[in-house]
């Protein structure tokens, strides 16, 4: 389960602070203001499993698309749409059906 307070914790250490990642509970030495979490596994493996448990409502999201994502998702969907409407008069590639 995720662990909020150690998260807090994490975040508020100096540079050069022992830290215990709020996620797999591993012991590290802070290298980064903006860390909170192991760099022990591979990726983003503890930050993503943390935040997966801390929101109830992100643990039970199936599709794991943001907001965000899904708003430039809908954007680009309108872009498409946008820019295949202009072929109101298709005379100008007509020549194409004659070869």
């Amino acid at each position: 389960m995720a662990n909020r307070l150690q998260y807090k914790f994490n975040k508020d250490a100096k540079v050069g602070t022992e830290c215990k990642c709020a996620s797999c509970e591993t012991t590290f030495i802070k290298t980064n203001y903006q860390q909170a979490f192991c760099k022990s596994k591979r990726g983003t493996i503890c930050k993503d499993a943390y935040w997966n448990q801390v929101d109830p409502k992100k643990r039970n999201n199936t599709t794991r698309i943001s907001p965000a994502s899904q708003r430039w998702l809908d954007k680009q969907a309108e872009h498409r749409e946008h820019y295949n409407d202009y072929d109101d008069d298709p005379s100008w590639d007509a020549h194409k059906d004659s070869f």
